[in-house]
């Protein structure tokens, strides 16, 4: 049975999601493999906790002044002025569809990056290898001829790819983008972003010959019910603090902004500080996996495993404050990384200094304070990205400890709450927001603020009058067209307000009105659209109007088009379900006025103009036998004359067709695929 085109297009985007899979699970490698030998090259371990531990107080100053100015540098003559490639721009190309991500700039960012990240700057890996993997879907999506409607959709592949690769979680990577970026749960969004997740995790750990997870924890048991009121009260302060956290990174970010000097000295100078911090907390150093791989494996070796009851919960939740200040002067001096991983430092330090005191003061009820800190892990991400779904699976995969899905499920509800009644912003959209930019939320609602006006607009015939035109000659003009308004417009065409016809109507029942009337005189006041607007603006403005069509001008205020409720509405019928009501457009005379007719085609039918096969060059139409043969119904033919010019011909069964004919035809879209694809063999 032959394939329908919509499952040919299905498996396509299924096929693209896999080699962009591959593309993330690539830049995770290689990013990875980058900031590990630049840590070698300057004497650090991977475990760059335990290289900071081993240098002396000024090495702990140079290494990340060091390496803040090597990214400057690196963002002064590679970067330059391109555009920005974190997520958030991710998430802005995303939601508005505003074209491809540079591959280029996102390459030289990461390298930038890797400056910061491998000399113990306070950010994580995930940051540079997403925005990579996103712009190589984005290059992808060309390069594998996706259609433009899809760009969006292989973008959050991309995002999920490189979170998945990142992290080892491919659920919660699919998730991640379906949560955050994508703001969307459709089942067609969801097939192909599920595919990227998992081919990416699999090249990853077939690349690194196992699939382990990320933080090793001791078993985690869940004593009494009793305890869900702790872990209900860690999601409440962990919304809290994650909208203190948000506040801090921007009010940093704002601080260094308005620092004199350039960019690389307040680069410098945030390694500096970061420096200083190492000498008495070096956990600040990295995006804190090391240290939070410590804080759960307590023992005598490590300080976690020594320290009284006390002195443990107050270095934990300094820990959380120092990993939380040390990110924002990071990010906000301009350095270049995630802030995922350092948020689940955060998290972790301050769950776990709530497990330290209540399992301290009620050991009978309650557990070690490591599953506190791997809830308050969850708890902090779900606060600050507002993605309680994501977060409750990330901490499942990153330690596959299904014992702590319960409490971690409450917590992260709550915290997720919490964090939304504070501060309605994430940490995602907050830079969004500040652009003027908002993400839509739910397939319409994407839809409206993804489609523009110009996609859907017409652009004629255009029923409009000059304004000195009197009332005797708009009559015939208004009646001959059919519209329900006619425009009025000056010398050049620019739009000053519109008559509606059912107004000319009852004043032709008062008799002749003469030529004193004049087309300003009758024409109202309209709202005007621009062709780059988006139709969430349009359905707006149709609130506020009467009108089923609303006119469309450019900058200078020429009338270009219309724009209309149907037109909208087809919009929207196509996207969200996905059924495509073709419209054939026929252009006729009538009454020697132009006039045009939208005639509604069967579903998958369509009238197209295609060149003649190459079979058919020199026979009859009826030798042909196109309907029979090839399933489609000839409608004209458009041949060049001697001058170049086009003409229409009605062709009969004994029509012969010539090399460089046209046809106008109309046939099922699987028969005119074909027809379109035989031309091309020749």
């Amino acid at each position: 049975m032959k394939a329908t085109r919509s499952t040919r297009e299905h498996v396509l985007t299924l096929l693209r999601a896999a080699v962009i899979g591959l593309c993330g699970g690539l830049a995770s490698l290689a990013f990875r493999g980058a900031t590990n030998s630049i840590q070698e090259l300057i004497g650090l371990t991977d475990n760059i906790l335990e290289g900071a531990r081993t240098l002396e107080w000024w090495q702990l100053l140079l290494v990340p002044t060091c390496g803040a100015l090597a990214a400057a540098l690196v963002h002064r003559f590679l970067v330059k002025g391109s555009g920005g490639t974190g997520l958030s721009d991710v998430m802005e190309a995303v939601s508005l569809k505003s074209g491809p991500i540079s591959l280029r700039s996102a390459l030289s960012r990461a390298a930038s990056s890797l400056g910061i990240i491998a000399t113990g700057g306070s950010v994580g890996r995930e940051g540079p290898i997403i925005t990579i993997s996103s712009a190589m879907s984005s290059w992808l999506t060309g390069a594998l001829r996706a259609p433009a409607r899809d760009r969006g959709l292989l973008l959050g592949c991309g995002v999920a790819a490189g979170f998945a690769s990142a992290y080892n979680a491919p659920i919660a990577g699919a998730l991640f983008a379906m949560e955050v970026v994508l703001a969307n749960f459709a089942i067609d969004l969801l097939a192909p972003v599920v595919v990227a997740s998992v081919t990416s995790t699999l090249f990853t750990w077939y690349a690194k010959g196992g699939d382990a997870p990320i933080y090793e924890i001791p078993q985690f048991h869940f004593k009494t019910l009793m305890e869900l009121v702790p872990y209900l009260a860690l999601g409440v302060a962990c919304g809290a603090v994650a909208v203190g956290f948000q506040r801090l990174l921007t009010l940093t970010d704002r601080g260094f902004t308005a620092m004199p000097g350039p960019r690389w000295v307040k680069t410098a100078f945030g390694g500096v500080l970061i420096g200083a911090i190492a000498i008495w907390f070096p956990e600040v150093w990295g995006n804190g996996y090391e240290s939070v791989s410590e804080l759960m494996n307590p023992s005598q070796e490590n300080v976690y495993g020594r320290l009284p009851w006390s002195e443990l919960a107050l270095l934990l939740i300094t820990l959380g404050v120092v990993k939380a200040v040390g990110t924002a002067i990071t990010v906000g001096s301009g350095g270049a990384g995630g802030v995922f991983t350092p948020t689940l430092f955060i998290g972790a330090g301050v769950g776990g200094s709530l497990g330290v005191l209540v399992h301290h003061f009620a050991p009978h009820a309650a557990g070690d304070y490591g599953g506190y800190a791997l809830v308050g892990m969850g708890c902090m991400v779900a606060g600050t990205t507002r993605a309680p779904i994501m977060a409750i699976l990330v901490i499942y995969e990153l330690t596959r400890n299904y014992d702590i899905v319960l409490p971690l499920m409450l917590g992260c509800i709550v915290a997720s709450l919490v964090a939304e009644a504070l501060y309605p912003e994430s940490i995602y959209t907050e830079k969004l927001r500040a652009r003027g930019v908002h993400q839509p939320v739910g397939l319409e609602e994407t839809v409206l603020v993804t489609t523009g006006v110009g996609d859907v607009m017409r652009s004629e015939p255009l029923t409009w009058v000059e304004r000195g035109m009197t009332y005797g000659e708009i009559i015939p003009l208004a009646t001959a067209s059919r519209a329900s308004v006619v425009y009025v417009c000056d010398e050049d065409r620019r739009l000053t307000g519109v008559i509606r016809v059912h107004d000319l109507i009852e004043l032709a029942s008062l008799g002749d009105l003469g030529p004193g009337i004049l087309a300003t005189d009758l024409a109202g006041k309209v709202e005007s659209v621009s062709a780059e607007q988006r139709l969430a603006e349009v359905f707006d403005i149709y609130e506020r109007s009467d009108l089923d069509e609303l006119p469309v001008v450019d900058e200078t205020g020429r009338l270009t088009g219309v724009v209309t409720r149907r037109d909208v509405m087809a919009a929207l019928h196509l996207e969200v379900l996905k059924r495509q009501n073709l419209r054939a457009k026929f252009v006729h005379r009538e009454d020697q006025q132009q006039a045009t007719d939208y005639v509604e085609l069967p579903k998958g039918v369509e009238l197209a103009r295609v060149p003649v096969r190459p079979e058919h060059i020199g026979r009859t139409l009826g030798d042909c036998q196109v309907r029979v043969e090839h399933h489609v119904t000839i409608v004209s033919v458009v041949r060049r004359d001697e001058n170049g010019g086009e003409m229409r011909i009605l062709p009969d069964g004994q029509f012969v067709m010539r090399a460089g004919d046209e046809l106008i035809v109309l046939g099922d879209l699987d028969d005119l695929a074909e027809w379109r694809a035989a031309v091309e063999r020749g």
